[in-house]
């Protein structure tokens, strides 16, 4: 078996790191796009009856719990080819992804995380009348 060439296999990783973190925004902007129609026919237009109002709210639910999931399995595979460029890096030369601050608690996949669990409390409280 060859080996691989660590330049080619950096830039891939690099590449994909790039699409992982595109897509993880455009899913939220989906989403965000989606919780507010179902925010606007719930409470601007108004449902209707009260059967429609809850479908609504259920389905602000499971948009919610479906995003959510999409995010999470969306970073593990952005953290998956950062942590393989940061392996390929001693071999180049290169510090880009083994020197990158580390996120902490206060992290973009954190502020994403308050902002589903938000979400999933809001519809889940909308759908027993308490907001």
């Amino acid at each position: 078996m060859t080996q691989g060439d660590p330049r080619q296999e950096y830039l891939d990783a690099s590449n994909n790191v790039r699409h992982w973190s595109t897509l993880r925004f455009a899913q939220l902007t989906i989403y965000v796009a989606l919780t507010a129609g179902l925010l606007n026919v719930l409470f601007i237009r108004g449902a209707g009856s009260p059967r429609t109002s809850l479908a609504i709210e259920l389905a602000g639910l499971v948009v919610t719990a479906v995003y959510w999931l999409l995010q999470e399995r969306t970073m593990l595979y952005w953290y998956a080819f950062v942590r393989r460029a940061a392996e390929l890096e001693p071999a180049l030369g290169y510090t880009q992804y083994s020197h990158r601050p580390r996120a902490g608690v206060v992290s973009s996949a954190n502020a994403v995380r308050v902002l589903f669990a938000v979400m999933l409390l809001f519809w889940g409280a909308s759908a027993v009348n308490l907001v």
